[in-house]
């Protein structure tokens, strides 16, 4: 019994000395031709892609409504995030264009189209149409204008021209994404396919999305923050904002319009950003409700939500608060399992290719520039962590004390 609770207490003080490691975690930039790149996204983009070939997009699709687009959204962004900042004709620069267009054309594949209703008022609704329309513009913009595919370009329009139709002839800014179904965070998506448009092409929807843009703002929830989800028709709120969907929704509602959302993130700020033992997270539940949890959010644990904390990460550099980024982003390896071999690097063991994905977006913003913290950030967990170890220390000296054996009677 003596050596089971030494064994313990030896294995607490490794894991403290391994989360406070993984705390000062950097990630490594190396020049590709004078560019640098992330080599920890690029990892990452590695394993994914054996598990993308996979299957992975369907074996997502089983456990999430949307799983088949949202896993190949985000592999095609993530690429995507980086090919401005590779040589072009470098081998990187090459796979990173191969890959976007495969998950493209998973995408744009009838069987990620039969998921979705084609009869809905914007067809296959508004989570198949933004996602899709917006990747393949983000793509499109990232290519020189010689190099873009004239059919591509041509599907870009033509969806951009459904989306801005749905949204004129729409009563509610948030258009349906099932038969009686809407969540605002899928008709932001298709506002900001529109601006990506505007910046493909001559501006064709400045209108349209002052116009939507007006919606929005008179269907805020309480706390005057988009919902999370609403009554399809009209927009009423259903569910107030939701850390998870808010994460998500404030990385392209700066693209659409940076003034408009700035005062979106500084409410969410103060609302669902808290500290758990000295590190921080984000809520899924705004500060004082009840917290909730389901597929959406994800694990929720001491109200953290682990879909809002993973894309959180992102959406605090997106908005210049790098210290609180720097924390999630390492915090996300001291806690997430991180593991590298000769297929990349994976979190979670591998088993929630979803995760690895919106870990490897988050990474992915701004490759060429290490984060900056203020000093002193972890120096909370750090004390904690130091109390604990001597708690440990002090009970291991109890375990090594002789019995005291008292004489016989």
């Amino acid at each position: 019994m003596r050596a089971v609770v030494r064994f313990l207490l030896a294995g607490g003080l490794v894991v403290l000395a391994y989360l406070n490691w993984q705390l000062l975690y950097t990630p490594q930039l190396e020049a590709v031709q004078g560019f640098p790149v992330n080599q920890e996204v690029v990892a990452q983009l590695q394993f994914l892609q054996g598990r993308m070939h996979d299957g992975a997009g369907e074996h997502m699709q089983a456990f999430y409504p949307e799983g088949f687009v949202y896993l190949n959204a985000l592999y095609a962004l993530t690429w995507t995030e980086l090919l401005p900042h590779l040589a072009a004709g470098s081998a990187l620069h090459k796979q990173a264009r191969r890959e976007t267009e495969w998950a493209l054309r998973e995408i744009q594949s009838p069987t990620a189209q039969s998921i979705f209703e084609p009869e809905l008022p914007l067809p296959y609704g508004a989570f198949y149409q933004g996602w899709s329309a917006y990747c393949l513009g983000r793509y499109l913009h990232a290519l020189p204008p010689a190099q873009r595919d004239t059919a591509a370009v041509q599907r870009f329009r033509q969806q951009c021209a459904l989306i801005a139709t749905a949204l004129n002839n729409s009563s509610s800014p948030f258009p349906e994404s099932y038969r009686g179904a809407a969540w605002p965070a899928d008709g932001v998506m298709c506002a900001a396919a529109l601006a990506w448009h505007d910046r493909l092409e001559p501006p064709q929807y400045p209108a349209v999305i002052q116009q939507w843009l007006g919606a929005v703002s008179s269907r805020l929830d309480a706390h005057q923050l988009v919902p999370h989800e609403v009554e399809a028709g009209s927009g009423a709120v259903r569910t107030p904002a939701r850390g998870s969907s808010q994460s998500q929704l404030l990385n392209f509602l700066i693209e659409i319009d940076s003034a408009y959302a700035r005062p979106h993130f500084q409410r969410y700020h103060a609302l669902f950003l808290t500290n758990r033992l000295g590190l921080p997270g984000i809520r899924e539940s705004a500060q004082g409700t009840a917290v909730t949890e389901d597929i959406d959010s994800g694990p929720v644990i001491w109200g953290v939500g682990g879909a809002a904390s993973l894309v959180g990460r992102r959406t605090m550099q997106r908005f210049g608060d790098t210290t609180t980024a720097l924390g999630l982003r390492n915090s996300i390896e001291a806690f997430g399992l991180p593991w590298h071999n000769d297929n990349g690097k994976s979190y979670l063991l591998g088993q929630l290719p979803i995760a690895d994905a919106f870990i490897a977006w988050g990474n992915a913003v701004a490759p060429q520039q290490q984060l900056r913290a203020a000093a002193g950030w972890r120096t909370s967990f750090q004390l904690l962590s130091g109390a604990v170890a001597l708690c440990i220390v002090g009970l291991w000296r109890l375990t090594n004390r002789k019995k005291q054996h008292s004489p016989d009677a």
